[in-house]
This record gives C-alpha cells, structure tokens and sequence, in this order.
C-alpha cells in the first residue's frame, strides 16, 4: 500500500491510497461570504454531504429551505437542484463530500 498526497481546495494536505480510484470521492472546503452563494443551484450525480465549519447559512433543496449552522451536516441526493447561501453575517466556511 502507498498513499500519495492530492491538492485539495481549501486543506493543507490529504492523502490518497493509491488503490482508490481519485473520481470515486471528492473533498474540498469552501467559503462564501454574507448574503452570498458559491454558485446557483445545480445538479450532478453521486451522493453529497456538506459540513458546516464556521457561520451558517440555507440550503436549498428543490423547493425548500433549511437553515445550517456549525457543527450541522446535511446528506443529499444531488441529482434534485441545491445550493449553498450564507445568511448569516460572518464567512460560512463548509467541506463538500461527494460519492460517486
């Protein structure tokens, strides 16, 4: 077994078995700003999770609205439209996790 090291968005270091295929999981860590969003909602495939590091904010889940803050996670099919707003005053910084 060896492990190499990935440029993740967002941390400092992460290593990869080099038996798992890269595409089969995807981490990175964002942040937006108050009153702002990453990017408007959108689909793909695969299984995804957010955690909420620092602020809060509303996901968007097709037609509804739930309100995250830190230490909060949300597990959601992708292939229905989402997105990420932060409501609050502060940055919201956030890991995304996608399955594939």
């Amino acid at each position: 077994m060896s492990l190499f090291e990935l440029q993740i968005k967002g941390l400092t270091r992460c290593l990869l078995d080099e038996d798992v295929p890269e595409e089969r999981l995807h981490i990175h860590i964002s942040e937006i700003a108050p009153g702002t969003r990453a990017h408007p909602p959108h689909t793909h495939e695969g299984v995804e999770a957010f955690y909420v590091l620092e602020g809060e904010g509303t996901l968007e889940l097709a037609d509804e609205r739930y309100p995250l803050k830190a230490n909060e996670a949300v597990i959601l099919d992708p292939t229905k439209p989402h997105g990420l707003v932060n409501t609050g005053t502060a940055s919201m910084r956030y890991m995304v996790i996608i399955a594939r």
